[in-house]
């Protein structure tokens, strides 16, 4: 469980906003700037339905309980989406050819991260599944609008800098942004504290 924890604490914002900000930068070197702030929109729309369904249930209690859903998992969909796309485009910096097996293998790779390294210890099965569902759609519908974009290969030193700059991002101390959320949900709700647990998975009463 500690294992899981410390590798599923990579999924988190400190490690995977920083990398899509470099996505973003690449994709402005390499192709363009619409495309650029279309990745950046994809982001926007996966974040923002983390965050609606966190401050829904953390402010109001709402949630999915049919499917055992109370929150989206933002580890799940942050890795999900960030590292296919990412791995793609290395992929296809090496060699076009393998930008869609990269692709597949990446979105089997971020599956089994929600699996076994989010959902034991961050989140339950369903929340982790239903985090790396939005995050490998998003990133398989942009994927597919990247094909309309002529890509270029990146020099070397700019390729090197940017991984370089992810590296240093997972070094850094991981941190969550579930105080601000819980901070926004009861303001905006005026709930006395946060929602936490939903009622179908608190211990029946002895």
């Amino acid at each position: 469980m500690d294992f899981g924890w410390q590798i599923g604490q990579y999924g988190g914002i400190t490690v995977m906003f920083p990398a899509a900000i470099i996505v973003a930068a690449w994709l402005w070197v390499a192709s363009c700037r619409r495309i650029s702030l279309e990745w950046l929109l994809t982001l926007a729309i996966a974040y923002g339905l983390v965050g609606i369904s966190k401050i829904a249930f953390k402010g109001w209690g709402i949630s999915f309980e049919t499917l055992d859903i109370a929150v989206l998992s933002g580890h799940a969909m942050n890795t999900s989406l960030v590292v296919i796309v990412a791995l793609s485009l290395l992929a296809r910096q090496i060699d076009p050819r393998w930008r869609w097996p990269v692709a597949v293998v990446a979105t089997l790779w971020t599956w089994w991260f929600a699996v076994k390294c989010v959902a034991p210890v961050i989140h339950p099965l369903s929340e982790a599944v239903a985090g790396a569902l939005v995050g490998s759609v998003g990133a398989w519908l942009f994927l597919r609008r990247l094909e309309q974009f002529e890509v270029r290969r990146l020099a070397a030193p700019t390729l090197a800098a940017g991984l370089m700059l992810m590296m240093i991002a997972a070094s850094l101390p991981k941190y969550t942004a579930e105080h601000l959320l819980n901070h926004f949900a009861i303001s905006l709700s005026g709930a006395e504290r946060p929602h936490l647990t939903p009622p179908w998975r608190e211990p029946p009463e002895s």
